[in-house]
């Protein structure tokens, strides 16, 4: 079995205009009354994160039975969270009935979740590039044609219960702000985000679609 990679504790950077993005605000102002709450929050939550990552670099004999990615010779599969605080505070938020803070603290950790993805992306692609390879994007179970069921065998190949994550029956992973991710590797690795399918998805937040 190959081996597991696991960082945390690293410095995650959110960035104010992907949370505005999770709010629905696009490239539109922020109105006032939220734009303060929203200051409020970014001098609070940073100390809520608890973000952490575990990778393992896979051949095609470890997953071939995969409907997706069967073809690819080797992958680096991920799985990152950025802990259940944040959450459990959202959780107080709405119980109290402070849903316009609850939903900004969300959206929140939804930039945060991300940025931790970027953050554990870059630690594989320099894992790759100290081989002399090179890593495409990274692509997730439920985006695109990769079905979510598969992110079940994501889940185990990188034992994220040792991460304090847990997968439900339906795929979903608790912590909810937690995500994972797989990239190609190779001379030219495969780049297996479809952008036709991106084009006509309903997912009008997905980061993905504002990238060049």
């Amino acid at each position: 079995m190959s081996k597991i990679y696991r960082s945390d504790g690293f410095d995650v950077s959110v960035s104010r205009t992907e949370v505005a993005r999770y709010l629905g605000y696009g490239t539109h102002e922020i109105p006032p009354r939220v734009l303060k709450m929203l200051e409020e929050i970014e001098d609070t939550a940073p100390s809520l994160l608890d973000p952490a990552c575990a990778y393992r670099t896979m051949t095609n004999d470890e997953f071939f039975h995969s409907h997706y990615v069967c073809h690819i010779s080797a992958i680096v599969v991920c799985l990152v969270t950025i802990g259940s605080r944040l959450e459990n505070v959202v959780t107080k938020y709405k119980l109290s009935g402070d849903l316009s803070h609850a939903l900004i603290l969300d959206s929140y950790g939804s930039a945060a979740a991300e940025a931790a993805a970027d953050v554990a992306e870059n630690m594989i692609r320099e894992m790759i590039a100290k081989s002399g390879l090179k890593a495409s994007p990274r692509f997730s179970p439920g985006y695109g044609g990769w079905n979510v069921a598969e992110q079940k065998w994501v889940f185990a190949a990188v034992e994220g219960e040792k991460m304090g994550v847990r997968i439900t029956d339906g795929q979903m992973l608790v912590p909810r702000k937690s995500i994972t991710f797989a990239v190609t590797i190779g001379d030219q690795p495969v780049d297996m985000r479809d952008a036709e399918v991106c084009e006509h998805c309903g997912m009008v937040n997905c980061r993905f679609k504002h990238e060049d």
